[in-house]
């Protein structure tokens, strides 16, 4: 047996169509645009098929869970007002940063509370089976559940028992209870959401915040003002009209029916205390309604079941037993997502802010010889010959500080280190604890004392936020540049202007360029390769600064990670300033330049031509 690409269900070797979707496809065939490529596979256990739905936040895919060979639905956050992803790509992309400030902050909510409804999926029948963060959104997955919908059970004149419809109902009161303990509610709970198999409840679908307007007579009236206005006690009344029509056999009315004065019907069978609780669990008036599923069953008397009482007193320590593991994950899963977008951000302020404070109380401390005082305060530590003075509180604490960086127009502001390779400080900060910033660094080739024709330095791009130098971004446009045309840098040994003269795009991995990398992170060249670089560089700006530049000039090199294809590079460009020169940049010669050259995955990310495929590169 095969399986369809577009539904996963399996289907007979020899058939051309799926029997199951009617999808007669190949591996060829692609989802819509902005979504996941048809054959993709997420957190290491999913296979994604054919999109499902899509709606305007969220959109679903069906998929194969290959840990259980079982069907899935897959939903992704790809709110179409925010976000965009380039065809065959994975990774998203904001359409700007307000974009990226409300989806990062939508995403972070999110996940903290679908990883609540996880857990309480674990010990009830509600269907979410996973959660996780990946390509920079997030993912929820739900069972598919083979059964069919309670609605077929109950109504169209069939009754039944008030105990035996609480009975029936246990799961889902049940689960109800769990939600309101994990502070959240279902909202959706009716006939068309509740999955049976065997006669048997097996699984609650449908959750959603609620719709703006009532849509099922199932729904309370409160869900037509929205979310804040719902609670434990919306989930009660679904309950209370899934229970009426299970007793009386009649569809209830709808909350906007009642309200122009339709009433509940009753036959004489039904006792007056099974009348009472349904009508009060229906209360149209949120306020005289019970308040929580734990309410409703207290006043039905606490029976869920008809099992022995042993039974369920052992099968209720095994729940919570498992309720509190459960809790316990997500604690730590809300912990790491605190601690990412709230947390780490905070400390990295504070950090930065405390370094750039110990710089700044040293230049502003009148001394006749200001080593003299150093070394007193720092007796044990050995300083190099010539460096600034400035610099001795930072150098003190890590031997490997060796500079800083400069753009206030763009809020960087940074310490920079060298160490002898280019991965210590990847997530390192400079007292050598872990972070996911890590510190702007020098390559380890670089000379400091004399600076090198090329001055290269690594800096994070976390996407979530503008910390290090996430905020370089904003130069892939002519008026970032204009805004914040200058970049400042320091060594130990010396400070250092440089005008940007280039902006551009490359790739970290060969299979991206056609086998080959274009070398910007050169420490070394001389005068004629260097002219080589700059005819390269020259054909991929994004545009040209009016700022010149010859052989014999400096540069800075500033590299950080973008999301245009995997592992793509943002390069920003820096001449140093020459003797004597004026710093103003006249913005005026600034301007696009008409076909910037890309690397080959560029092209194929977004289905264009590449007008460069042929061009010989000058330096590698």
């Amino acid at each position: 047996m095969k399986r369809c690409i577009f539904c996963l269900n399996e289907c007979p070797d020899d058939t051309a169509v799926c029997p199951s979707c009617g999808f007669g496809g190949s591996h060829a065939e692609k989802n819509p645009d902005n979504c996941l490529p048809v054959g993709t596979r997420l957190n290491n256990r999913y296979i994604v098929g054919g999109v499902s739905s899509k709606g305007k936040v969220f959109t679903s895919y069906y998929a194969l869970d290959v840990r259980n060979k079982q069907r899935v639905k897959i939903s992704e956050y790809l709110h179409e007002k925010l976000i965009y992803r380039l065809p065959g790509e994975m990774i998203i992309k904001y359409n700007n940063e307000t974009c990226a400030a409300k989806g990062d902050k939508e995403i972070a909510a999110y996940y903290a509370h679908y990883l609540k409804l996880c857990a309480v999926s674990k010990t009830s029948v509600l269907d979410f089976i996973d959660c996780f963060a990946e390509n920079s959104t997030f993912y929820y997955a739900c069972a598919i559940n083979n059964g069919t919908p309670l609605s077929s059970s109950i109504g169209n004149g069939k009754t039944m028992t008030f105990s035996r419809a609480v009975s029936l109902l246990s799961p889902i009161i049940d689960c109800a209870k769990k939600l309101a303990s994990a502070g959240k509610w279902h909202g959706s709970i009716s006939p068309y959401t509740i999955i049976m198999s065997d006669e048997k409840i097996t699984a609650l679908t449908g959750y959603s915040y609620p719709p703006k307007t009532i849509s099922t007579p199932f729904d309370a009236p409160e869900k037509q003002f929205g979310a804040k206005h719902c609670g434990s006690f919306t989930d009660v009344y679904a309950i209370g009209a899934i229970l009426y029509e299970a007793v009386t056999g009649f569809l209830p009315p709808s909350a906007a029916e009642r309200n122009k004065g339709k009433a509940l019907r009753f036959p004489e069978s039904i006792g007056t205390r099974e009348k009472t609780i349904i009508e009060k669990a229906l209360a149209l008036d949120k306020d005289e309604r019970y308040s929580s599923a734990d309410e409703l069953i207290s006043d039905i008397g606490g029976k869920l079941t008809d099992k022995p009482k042993n039974h369920a007193v052992n099968n209720d320590i095994k729940r919570k037993i498992v309720l509190i593991t459960a809790i316990i994950v997500l604690i730590a899963g809300a912990a790491v997502l605190i601690n990412y977008y709230i947390i780490e951000p905070f400390k990295e302020d504070k950090q930065s802010e405390s370094l750039a404070e110990l710089v700044s109380q040293v230049t502003t401390t009148p001394m006749v010889d200001p080593w003299i005082e150093i070394k007193n305060k720092y007796p044990d530590v050995e300083f190099p010959d010539g460096m600034n003075p400035a610099f001795s509180d930072l150098y003190a604490i890590n031997s490997d500080f060796a500079g800083w960086i400069s753009i206030p127009e763009m809020n960087i502001n940074y310490s920079v280190v060298q160490a002898e390779d280019n991965d210590k400080y990847l997530r390192r900060d400079i007292y050598g604890k872990y972070t996911n910033y890590g510190v702007p660094f020098f390559d380890y080739r670089c000379g400091l004392r004399q600076l090198s024709r090329n001055t290269v330095l690594y800096g994070h791009n976390m996407r979530h936020d503008d910390k290090i130098f996430g905020t370089l971004e904003r130069y892939r446009e002519i008026e970032g540049f204009k805004k914040a045309p200058l970049i400042g840098m320091s060594t130990l040994y010396g400070d250092y202007t440089f005008k940007i003269y280039a902006v551009f795009i490359s790739n970290s991995k060969e299979s991206d360029d056609n086998g080959k990398i274009f070398n910007y992170i050169f420490v070394n060249a001389g005068n004629e390769r260097f002219k080589n670089y700059i005819t390269e560089i020259d054909k991929r700006k994004l545009y040209s600064t009016g700022v010149d530049i010859n052989e014999n000039d400096k540069i800075i090199t500033l590299s950080t990670c973008c999301y245009d294809f995997e592992d793509a590079r943002l390069v920003v460009v820096g001449r140093l300033l020459r003797d004597g020169e004026n710093p103003e940049v006249d913005m005026s010669l600034a301007k696009e330049n008409p076909v910037p050259k890309f690397p080959q995955a560029y092209y194929d990310a977004k289905r264009m031509e590449n007008p460069y495929e042929n061009d010989i590169i000058l330096f590698e």
